[in-house]
C-alpha cells in the first residue's frame, strides 16, 4: 500500500524511533480545580473502566484512583490538607496550591538538601526566573501581586517574605508547563526540571507525550535524540499560528524572540499569505500581519494587488481570534469567514483555523461542500508547521478519514488511515491506544471487514492513555503488520 504522501521517513520505527525519554519524577505536579472530579489528584490519570474516585475524608477535596494513589500523595498533601480544612468552603486558586507546594519543597531542599533525588535532572538554584523583565511587566507583575495576596491568605503564618516568594513565583512561572491528555484536554500544571531543561523550537524535532503526569520525550526526526537537551526541542506553545501569534505569546512569557530555522524561513510567509486580486488565479500573495503594506505583483499573473488591498488584508488577519473554543457563537464565525474568505489565500493559517473552528463546532462547513477536500487542504498547512511525524498531522489524516467514510469512499480513505498509523506509531509507540486503535482501524480498512460507518469512526474517538487490548478490537481477526515503505 503506498502511503498517501512520499515526505513522511517510515523507517524501521522500533530502532530508530524508540529512544523515547521518560520523566516520571516532577518536582511538583497538581491537578486543575476544575478537573479534580475526573483525574486521580496523584497519578492525574482518569479513573480505569469509569470507576469513581476516592475522596479524602479530611478536606473532601483531593480524590484519588486507588488507595496507592492516596498513600503515595500523602507525603505532599498532608499538609496542603490541613491548610484546606483551614479555609473550608473557600478554595484557593489552582495556581495558588501549586504554588504552596512549590515553596514548601524549596523550604525542604534548603533545610535538609536533596533528600530525595528531586534535583538529579536539574538543580532549583540553576533555573532561570526572568524577574526584572517580570518585575517591568505590569500586566504580570499586577497578577503576581494579586497571586501573592491570595497566598498570604491560604498560608497565614506559614507565608515567607514577599521578596523570596517572588523569586519562587517566577522560577515556577517560567518553568513549568501544561498538563494534556494527549487528545489536548489540559488538566493540570507541573514543575519537572528534566522537562524544563529543554529549549523551544517552532519546528520541534521532540514531541512531549503525557501519561499522567509521567511525559515521555519522543523524537519525531531520525536524528533527535532526546537524552541530549542541546539538539533536541520542544514547542513551548502552540505552533500552528504566524510567526507572528508565536513571537507575540513567546515575549509576553518568556520574554525571547524565537529565531529557529521556521522563524527564519521565508516560506513560513505563506501561512498569511492572500489571494490574488485576479479572480481566476491561485497564487498566493505572500506578506505578513505586521508587513509595511505595499502593492504586491502576482509571481504568476503579474497582477498587481494595490496598497490598500494589502492593507485589508493584514488588518484582517489581526482582527481574527487567535484561538477559538467549543463555546464560540458559530453565526459570528461563519461571518468572519465570509468576510476572510474573499481576501485571504486558502494557505493562510488564519482561515485555515477558522474553517477548522466552524467544522470542529458544528461537523459542516457551509461553504465548502467537499469536505475531504477542505481537509485536505488543512492537512497540507499542518505539513508546513509541523514535522512529519507530529501527531497534530496524525489527527489531521484521521479528519480526512472520518470525512471519506462518511462519503463512503473507503478506498480512498485507507492510505490517509496507513500514514496516520505510521505517525502514532512513531509518535506514541506501539503500546499506546491512539496507535492500536488506527492500526484496527487500518486493519478493518485494508482487509474490507463489514464494519458500519459508526464502528470505523468510533475507533478515531481518542479519550484513554491507558493500554487497550488489541484482541477486543480486532476479535479473531488476525493481524497482518503494516510493511513499512
Amino acid at each position: 500500500m503506498a502511503p498517501a504522501h512520499e515526505s513522511a521517513p517510515y523507517g524501521a520505527a522500533t530502532t530508530t524511533y524508540e529512544r523515547a525519554r521518560k520523566f516520571d519524577a516532577p518536582f511538583v505536579h497538581l491537578v486543575n480545580n476544575v478537573k479534580v472530579d475526573k483525574f486521580c489528584s496523584h497519578c492525574m490519570r482518569r479513573p480505569p473502566n469509569g470507576a469513581k474516585l476516592l475522596t479524602c475524608g479530611s478536606c473532601s477535596f483531593a480524590r484519588y484512583c486507588s488507595k496507592d494513589c492516596q498513600k503515595l500523595a500523602w507525603k505532599m498533601h498532608r499538609t496542603e490538607c490541613r491548610r484546606l480544612k483551614a479555609v473550608f468552603p473557600q478554595l484557593p486558586l489552582t495556581e495558588v496550591l501549586f504554588m504552596s507546594r512549590i515553596v514548601d519543597k524549596v523550604l525542604f531542599l534548603e533545610e535538609h538538601g536533596d533528600k530525595f533525588g528531586w534535583e538529579k535532572h536539574r538543580k532549583w538554584a540553576d533555573l532561570m526566573g526572568h524577574q526584572e523583565e517580570l518585575r517591568a511587566d505590569e500586566v504580570r507583575y499586577d497578577y503576581f501581586q494579586k497571586i501573592l495576596g491570595k497566598m498570604k491568605a491560604f498560608l497565614k503564618e506559614e507565608m515567607i517574605d514577599e521578596e523570596k516568594f517572588f523569586d519562587i513565583y517566577c522560577k515556577s512561572t517560567i518553568n513549568s508547563h501544561s498538563i494534556h491528555t494527549n487528545a489536548g484536554e489540559e488538566i493540570g500544571i507541573s514543575l519537572d526540571f528534566g522537562v524544563s531543561a529543554y529549549d523551544h523550537c517552532c519546528r520541534p524535532n521532540c514531541s512531549m507525550i503525557f501519561d499522567g503526569f509521567v511525559v515521555f520525550l519522543r523524537p519525531l526526526t531520525p536524528d533527535a535524540d532526546p537524552f541530549n537537551f542541546k539538539t533536541s526541542f520542544i514547542s513551548y506553545i502552540d505552533v500552528g499560528r504566524s510567526r507572528y501569534q508565536r513571537h507575540k505569546e513567546l515575549q509576553s512569557k518568556w520574554y525571547f524572540t524565537c529565531a529557529c530555522d521556521r522563524c527564519t524561513d521565508h516560506s513560513d510567509d505563506l501561512l498569511t499569505s492572500l489571494k490574488c486580486t485576479n479572480s481566476t488565479c491561485d497564487e498566493p500573495l505572500v506578506t505578513s500581519e505586521t508587513a509595511e503594506p505595499m502593492m504586491i505583483s502576482c509571481a504568476r499573473c503579474k497582477t498587481i494587488a494595490d496598497e490598500d488591498y494589502v492593507k485589508k488584508g493584514q488588518e484582517m488577519m489581526l482582527s481574527l481570534p487567535a484561538s477559538y473554543s467549543l463555546n464560540s457563537e458559530v453565526e459570528a464565525l461563519k461571518k468572519l469567514l465570509d468576510s476572510a474568505g474573499q481576501i485571504l489565500h486558502q494557505k493562510n493559517i488564519y482561515l485555515c483555523r477558522l474553517k477548522t473552528a466552524i467544522f470542529h463546532i458544528t461537523g459542516k462547513l457551509d461553504s465548502i461542500e467537499n469536505i475531504p477536500e477542505m481537509q485536505k487542504l488543512v492537512y497540507e498547512n499542518y505539513r508546513m508547521i509541523f514535522p512529519n511525524m507530529d501527531r497534530h498531522n496524525g489527527f489531521q489524516l484521521l479528519h480526512i478519514v472520518k470525512a471519506l467514510i462518511e462519503q463512503k469512499d473507503r478506498s480512498a480513505a485507507l492510505p490517509y488511515a496507513y500514514d496516520a498509523m505510521c505517525i502514532f506509531e512513531i509518535c506514541f509507540g506501539m503500546e499506546h491506544p491512539y496507535y492500536l486503535q488506527t492500526l484496527a482501524l487500518w486493519t478493518y480498512l485494508e482487509k474490507n471487514i463489514p464494519k458500519t460507518d459508526e464502528e470505523l469512526i468510533k475507533l478515531m474517538n481518542f479519550s484513554e492513555n491507558r493500554p487497550v487490548d488489541i484482541s477486543s478490537l480486532l476479535g479473531t481477526l488476525s493481524i497482518v503488520e503494516p510493511v513499512k515503505t
